[in-house]
């Protein structure tokens, strides 16, 4: 889906740039060695490299917990853009941590032959004592799970003169943001930031096994960035 948006954005006129961050894609590094603050400076090494290109400011785009990752990013250096999308958010770092390792809970409870099954307790004693987690095959560090769960998009100070273009997938018809959504974005229109926002009947296809295309969540992009 990234690839795709990509390449529809490149299309209409947008130079665009895809990050594998350290530890991840085709970067080098594993997932157990990175943290915020390394992500943080690959960030910020490729929006300098695009303001240089282009002559202007970039728009910075995340999805899901990026959003959180990039908006930190923007408490600590508000001028690298005045413009962000953000594909539907993650809003509760600690949430999304805590909802991550269930998996892991799922998947020893599902093998487990013999004595005590773990709670989500011992995981998080586990990352307190400094010990990485291994979840679906990916290391979780205790550096990059107390990093995302210490940040909350309502909690984010970024500068008014920040747009933001969001937008979000909905099961229902007609497509509804869910209670948490909605007082996200009230709460950033409180603080004075401009965002455009829609929610758009259409598939989680970050939680699919298989990949599908979400042509109108992608069709909804496109008319949300022109306007």
């Amino acid at each position: 889906m990234i690839n795709l948006q990509a390449r529809a954005f490149s299309k209409a006129g947008y130079g665009v740039l895809i990050l594998d961050l350290y530890g991840t894609g085709d970067s080098e590094g594993t997932l157990g060695d990175a943290s915020i603050a390394i992500w943080q400076q690959d960030i910020l090494a490729a929006l300098s490299w695009l303001k240089k290109t282009s002559g202007s400011l970039p728009i910075l785009w995340a999805m899901r917990s990026g959003a959180l990752i990039a908006g930190d990013l923007l408490q600590q250096y508000p001028d690298i853009t005045d413009h962000m999308l953000l594909w539907s958010p993650v809003g509760n770092g600690k949430k999304f941590i805590t909802q991550f390792m269930r998996i892991k809970l799922a998947a020893d409870i599902s093998t487990m032959t013999g004595g005590t099954k773990i709670s989500m307790k011992d995981l998080w004693t586990r990352l307190e004592a400094g010990e990485n987690i291994e979840i679906a095959g990916y290391e979780l560090a205790p550096e990059l799970a107390y990093g995302l769960s210490s940040l909350s998009l309502e909690n984010l100070k970024l500068a008014p003169t920040l747009s933001v273009k969001w937008i979000e997938t909905s099961l229902s018809e007609p497509a509804v943001f869910s209670p948490v959504v909605q007082k996200t974005i009230q709460c950033w229109r409180n603080k004075n930031i401009k965002i455009s926002a829609i929610a758009v009947q259409d598939i989680s296809f970050w939680a699919l096994q298989e990949p599908e295309t979400a042509h109108n969540y992608m069709k909804q992009t496109q008319i949300l960035m022109a306007n």
